[in-house]
């Protein structure tokens, strides 16, 4: 074994690594951690309830993730907060991170959402059930499955939206 850390709770998601090789990994105390790539931690981020989703990183460094609390976390590469997103219901699934930093995650309230990089919500589109999966983009459309058994494909997306697939 290289190394190990104790996060002091459950990891349910799976971690992300910048380009300088930064580890970054949520936990179920609400803690997202980052460490440099011999282990040693570089700073903890401390938010109000489990994190379960997988951090993704902009191409400026930030990086994305979302919380039971129900809030998008968006924080700065030295781990201080750049904005949070109250989406106004849980949210657990991994965004997606366009180019230029807009994010598409889905709800428990049943919505898709989009927010813009300065933290002002873009759109949303409702699907009538707990959106949890994770959304995925091809060729400028959104796909992400629902509860209430449907993939959503919403179309037209800007050509800024990284592809996913």
């Amino acid at each position: 074994m290289k190394w190990k850390y104790n996060t002091g709770s459950e990891i349910y998601g799976n971690p992300a690594i910048g380009s300088d090789g930064t580890i970054y990994i949520g936990n179920g105390e609400g803690k997202l951690f980052a460490f440099i790539p011999t282990g040693a931690k570089k700073w903890e981020y401390t938010t109000g309830d489990v994190i379960s989703s997988s951090p993704v990183l902009g191409e400026d460094g930030t990086i994305y993730f979302e919380c039971y609390d129900g809030k998008l976390y968006a924080l700065n590469p030295d781990g201080t907060l750049k904005w949070a997103f109250l989406a106004g219901s849980g949210i657990r699934g991994t965004p997606c991170v366009g180019s230029d930093g807009t994010t598409y995650f889905g709800c428990y309230d049943g919505t898709i959402r989009a927010v813009n990089p300065d933290r002002t919500e873009k759109w949303s589109y409702p699907t009538g059930d707990i959106v949890w999966s994770y959304p995925v983009v091809k060729d400028y459309v959104l796909y992400i499955g629902s509860n209430d058994g449907n993939l959503h494909a919403i179309y037209r997306l800007s050509s800024d939206v990284v592809d996913s697939s």
